[in-house]
């Protein structure tokens, strides 16, 4: 039986369409959702057999598919094989990954597909440069994924200037993020205004950010109400916490 009559049962020959597609996106949010229904129908090793010829004549989409696979398989270090094979291809998703999967290496992967504009790996490679102490340089990787409307990256700048003591700028950049979604950014932002005594702008983005289950955001919440004599209120938001609401 071929390869792909064992293929053919189940879901498999929409799955292996469908995941090809996903990798050759760098969907992580499909890719890996179509390896976890080959896993569920058994389907993994042969879904490996088909893409393996064209992963190994270099075609990239089907390399891919191997990392993906190799993941959803428990085997790591397979998937940093072919991670390999695709950032010596010039890929930059698969540099990210390999930053990500190798720690020792992460700030050279990170360059390189920071380099090739990988936004993601710019926040991260902003993040390994802040934590070797070169701040001005991880500022300017974080500003550079930032600008290109990366919230985590926005989140992660403001903390940059706020530990500058740029409060103006931190605020900019926390305001951004809060705006576009990101959970930490409005609690960061409450934060900032709570400092500054801005007590309705700072319970409105608290609140925000504890309605979406951050954790800081509501202690701080808490606090400020019982600060102004919403006592309450405050145990109504110390009670839905405990109740994990």
């Amino acid at each position: 039986m071929s390869v792909d009559d064992r293929l053919s049962k189940g879901i498999g020959p929409a799955a292996v369409i469908a995941l090809k597609q996903a990798a050759a996106e760098d969907d992580t949010n499909a890719a890996p959702a179509w390896c976890a229904r080959l896993a569920g129908f058994g389907l993994v090793e042969e879904a490996e057999d088909h893409f393996r010829p064209a992963a190994g004549d270099g075609d990239l989409a089907s390399v891919k598919c191997m990392v993906w696979l190799a993941w959803e398989a428990g085997r790591d270090s397979d998937a940093v094989t072919w991670l390999g094979r695709a950032a010596q291809d010039g890929d930059p998703w698969a540099m990210y990954e390999l930053g990500r999967s190798l720690p020792q290496e992460a700030e050279r992967w990170y360059r390189r597909a920071a380099e090739a504009g990988h936004v993601p790996a710019m926040n991260n490679l902003g993040s390994v440069l802040s934590r070797a102490g070169l701040r001005e340089e991880a500022m300017d990787w974080y500003r550079r994924a930032a600008e290109a409307g990366f919230d985590i990256a926005m989140n992660n700048l403001a903390i940059q200037y706020v530990l500058r003591g740029s409060n103006a700028e931190a605020e900019r950049w926390f305001r951004e993020a809060a705006t576009v979604g990101s959970i930490d950014g409005m609690a960061n932002l409450g934060r900032l205004k709570l400092e500054a005594d801005d007590l309705p702008e700072a319970e409105s983005w608290l609140t925000a950010a504890a309605e979406k289950g951050h954790a800081g955001a509501v202690e701080l919440l808490t606090g400020l109400l019982t600060r102004t004599g919403r006592a309450d209120e405050a145990e109504t938001w110390r009670a839905r916490t405990a109740a994990g609401q």
